[in-house]
C-alpha cells in the first residue's frame, strides 16, 4: 500500500468520522471542520504542501497503541490473602510471583505488613528483594481504620495521619501510588467535599514524592463512576487519581466505569472471580474490557487480582494472566483491522509525505498533486 492509497483511505469514509480519527491531526477537534469542508483535491494539495498537517508519526494514541511494551501484567498481593501468614511470608511474596507466575510488577496489600510499614529497615529489605532483583513495585492497597471521606472532620484528621506512613512506605519501595478508600457514603455532594478535604490533604503530603493517592470504586459513593469524576474535579491535584477495578462498580456499568476512570489511572485492576470451561471470566467480558483499555490512552500495569475460591491462587492467577494476554492480543489485532493497515505502512506513508513536502518548486508540487489526485 503506497501513500496514495493511504491518503485515499483518509479522504473517503474516514473523513466523515472525524471524532474517531481526530488523533491523526495536529489541530484540536474543534478545528477539524475546516477539513470536513475541503474538496478532495484541496485536501491532497494541503497535505502535500504542508498546509494541513496530517501526522503519521508514531504516538501513544495512534501507532504505539500496539507497542508490545505498552502494557505490563502485574499481580496484587490480595490474590494470596488466604495464604499470607500461613503458607506465605510477606517478604517472600515477590519471589513467588516471579518464580511461579513469571510476573515482576508487584502490588501490595497493607495488612500483610503487620504494622511494619514505618520500619525503614523492614521496608528496605522488601525493596532489596524486589527492585534489587529487577522487579517493579507498583502500588499498595491501603484498607485503613479511618476513612478519608468521613463526615466527621476528626476522623478525617486521623485518616490523613494514618495514611502518611503508607505514602512514605510507597516512596521507599518506589511505588507509583497507594490506593485509598472513600466509602463513607451519605449525600454525594457533601461526600465529595469531605473526600476533597481528606484525600486532598494527603495528596499535599505526597506532592514532593512521585506517589499518587488513587481512589478505588470500593463501596459507598465511590462505586459510582460519575461521583469519582466529581471527586477528581474537586481535588484538581496532580497526585490524585482513580484505580479502576473490573468488578467493583456495584450496580453501575463496569465497562462505563472503567472507560471514565482510565484518564486518571496509574494502573488497572483486572479482578477475576470464576472461570467457565473455556477459560473466560464469568462476571467480566475481558475481551470487551481490553478493547476499551486498548482504545484509550492508558499505558502501564494491568494487575491480576484473583479472588475466587475452590482453586489454588497460583492457578487462578495463571488463568487470569492467560486470559489477559489473549484479550490484549485480540484488542490489538482488532485495532489494526479497524485502522486498515499496520503501523509500518503508516510510517512508510509519513516518510513519503515528508519527501513530498521537501519538493519546493512549483513543478515538483504540481507533479506530486497530480500523482496523488489520480487515485482520489
Amino acid at each position: 500500500m503506497g501513500v496514495s492509497s493511504i491518503l485515499a483511505f483518509f479522504t473517503s469514509e474516514t473523513i466523515r468520522q472525524i471524532p474517531k480519527w481526530s488523533f491523526l491531526f495536529h489541530e484540536k477537534p474543534h478545528k477539524i471542520t475546516y477539513m470536513q469542508n475541503q474538496t478532495r483535491r484541496s485536501f491532497v494539495r494541503n497535505v502535500t504542501l504542508g498546509g494541513f498537517a496530517v501526522s503519521f508519526t508514531p504516538t501513544l494514541s495512534a501507532i504505539d497503541k500496539n507497542d508490545p511494551n505498552r502494557f505490563q501484567i502485574g499481580i496484587q498481593e490480595y490474590t494470596f490473602h488466604r495464604w499470607i501468614g500461613r503458607k506465605l511470608d510477606h517478604l517472600d511474596y515477590p519471589a513467588l510471583c516471579k518464580e511461579k507466575l513469571g510476573i515482576t510488577h508487584i502490588e501490595y496489600w497493607n495488612r500483610p505488613f503487620g504494622g511494619k510499614h514505618t520500619d525503614k529497615k523492614y521496608v528496605g529489605e522488601l525493596a532489596k528483594r524486589t527492585t534489587g532483583e529487577g522487579m517493579k513495585n507498583v502500588l499498595i492497597l491501603v484498607d485503613a481504620k479511618n476513612q478519608l471521606d468521613a463526615k466527621d472532620k476528626a476522623q478525617r484528621d486521623r485518616a490523613v495521619d494514618e495514611h502518611k506512613g503508607w505514602i512514605d512506605c510507597a516512596a521507599q519501595l518506589g511505588c507509583d501510588a497507594i490506593r485509598v478508600n472513600c466509602r463513607s457514603g451519605g449525600n454525594p455532594d457533601e461526600n465529595v467535599q469531605n473526600a476533597k478535604d481528606g484525600v486532598g490533604r494527603l495528596c499535599d503530603y505526597a506532592k514532593d514524592s512521585k506517589v499518587k493517592v488513587v481512589i478505588e470504586p470500593h463501596g459507598g459513593n465511590s462505586q459510582n463512576p460519575d461521583w469519582l469524576l466529581k471527586a477528581m474535579d474537586a481535588l484538581d491535584h496532580p497526585n490524585a487519581g482513580i484505580l479502576p477495578d473490573f468488578n467493583n462498580f456495584g450496580r453501575y456499568d463496569r465497562y462505563d466505569g472503567v472507560t471514565k476512570s482510565l484518564p486518571y489511572a496509574p494502573a488497572v485492576c483486572a479482578k477475576a472471580l470464576k472461570f467457565d470451561d473455556k477459560g473466560n471470566e464469568t462476571k467480566t467480558d475481558y475481551y470487551r474490557m481490553l478493547r476499551i483499555i486498548h482504545a484509550s490512552d492508558f499505558s502501564g500495569v494491568i494487575t491480576i487480582e484473583f479472588e475466587g475460591g475452590g482453586i489454588d491462587p497460583v492457578e487462578g492467577a495463571l488463568m487470569t494472566k492467560k486470559l489477559l494476554l489473549k484479550a490484549i492480543k485480540a484488542a490489538s489485532t482488532k485495532a489494526e483491522k479497524v485502522h486498515g493497515f499496520p503501523a509500518q505502512k503508516l510510517q512508510d506513508a509519513s516518510t513519503r509525505i515528508t519527501e513530498l513536502e521537501q519538493q519546493r518548486t512549483d513543478a515538483h508540487r504540481e507533479r506530486a498533486i497530480g500523482e496523488l489526485d489520480q487515485v482520489l
